[in-house]
């Protein structure tokens, strides 16, 4: 429901380093990397301040990982809500097409 680049963003935002991040996700870093270059192309801005020191996030890039997470979790919300409306509902139809059982008979009498 989202662009998965924002949960690759958020793990490096988090993780503070593109090397963690990749072995987390069982890719290599030069692929994350591509996949935040994508991203800050994408929208336009700078997320990382890169040094030979690891990363920083730059203001706009904190700005993005809080909306990020937002949009995240919501987006996770709705889903699930939505899987739990459906089941109600496939448990609501089971009960109105399963047979009555009267105890005296042991079975149906349908």
């Amino acid at each position: 429901m989202y662009d998965p680049l924002i949960k690759t963003f958020i793990a490096v935002a988090e993780g503070g380093s593109f090397s963690k991040v990749a072995e987390g996700l069982f890719i290599s870093p030069t692929a994350v990397m591509k996949q935040i270059n994508a991203l800050e192309k994408e929208l336009g801005v700078t997320l990382f301040t890169r040094t030979n020191h690891g990363l920083t996030l730059t203001s706009a890039g904190e700005s993005v990982l809080q909306d990020g997470r937002y949009i995240v979790e919501y987006c996770e919300r709705a889903v699930q809500k939505a899987r739990e409306i459906e089941e109600g509902e496939s448990r609501k139809s089971k009960k109105r097409t399963e047979r009555p059982v009267f105890p005296i008979f042991g079975r149906s009498l349908f």
